[in-house]
Order: C-alpha cells, then sequence, then structure tokens
C-alpha cells in the first residue's frame, strides 16, 4: 500500500432535498440502515427540507439508493437548488491500516 495515499483529507458531502414531510422518518431509516454511509438531517420539518450528508466514498451507492427509491415511487426527492456543498462537511483524516 502507497504510504502518500492517505495523506489526503477526506470531506463528507451534503446534498439537500424537499420530501414530504411524512417521508422523512421513512428516508432517515432507508439511508441510515447503510452503517456510517449516510445521515439524514431534518433541516425544516414543517416544508420537509433535509439534509444527507455523504461519508467520503459512500456518493454512488447513496445515490443509486435515493434513485431507487425515487423510480419505483417510494419516495419524491427534489433536490434544492443549493444542491451539493461538497467541502463543507466534515473533515476527516484518511488512516493507513499497513
Amino acid at each position: 500500500m502507497d504510504p502518500n495515499r492517505c495523506r489526503e483529507k477526506l470531506r463528507t458531502t451534503q446534498h439537500l432535498y424537499r420530501v414530504d414531510r411524512r417521508d422523512i422518518s421513512f428516508l432517515r431509516f432507508i439511508l441510515e440502515a447503510y452503517d456510517g454511509m449516510a445521515v439524514v438531517t431534518t433541516r425544516d420539518a414543517a416544508q420537509g427540507i433535509v439534509s444527507v450528508t455523504v461519508a467520503p466514498g459512500c456518493e454512488t451507492l447513496i445515490a443509486e439508493v435515493i434513485a431507487s427509491l425515487a423510480a419505483e415511487g417510494e419516495i419524491y426527492m427534489e433536490p434544492l437548488a443549493a444542491g451539493v456543498t461538497a467541502g463543507h462537511g466534515q473533515e476527516f483524516e484518511c488512516t493507513s491500516f499497513t
């Protein structure tokens, strides 16, 4: 393993969505079942605004889960204009296990 590979800092990404407020708990249950990959935070319960914070390296899987839920009609998720605020998430130091 390259010892320099983990010298970079990893950041979470955050996506904002508007969902039916009755679906907030369902969305949280589904996404947080993928332990450590995503966290759903309610920003405004009355308007159904949530943020989905995604761990580094998990963006593709979480995007696929969200797309699948939407395609199957399980939940409506409207991405908000703020979209991804990459680089504003929490920063993590990569650790090497060599």
